[in-house]
């Protein structure tokens, strides 16, 4: 259910919610600046995000702007939890269109 909470948190903005606050894992300001970065500025390609090793934050681990899905896909660890948000670029109707993806990995 983090998963869930942290892409309410930082796609509408919101302050932690009573959920992360009661489950005592906490979201860094930098998850809401750097998705912002990527969202608005398109500053990254895709951003993953990591739980701190005391277990009680959920941070940046790492920015990229690396264009190549499967840069992204290498980036992610295979016995390990992440979540990410990848910008998503494809053409529909004769443009070019971006999509946001939440990953929970």
């Amino acid at each position: 259910m983090v998963s869930l909470h942290l892409l309410l948190l930082l796609s509408h903005h919101a302050h932690p919610d009573p959920y992360l606050k009661a489950s005592g894992v906490a979201v860094n300001d930098s998850c809401l600046s750097e998705y912002q970065a990527l969202k608005l500025r398109k500053r990254y390609k895709y951003i993953i995000y990591n739980i701190n090793k005391e277990n009680t934050e959920i941070v940046v681990e790492k920015t990229s702007t690396a264009g190549d899905y499967d840069v992204f896909l290498n980036d992610l660890p295979d016995a390990e939890c992440r979540w990410a948000v990848y910008d998503f670029e494809f053409e529909k109707e004769g443009g070019k269109r971006n999509k946001i993806c939440f990953y929970s990995w």
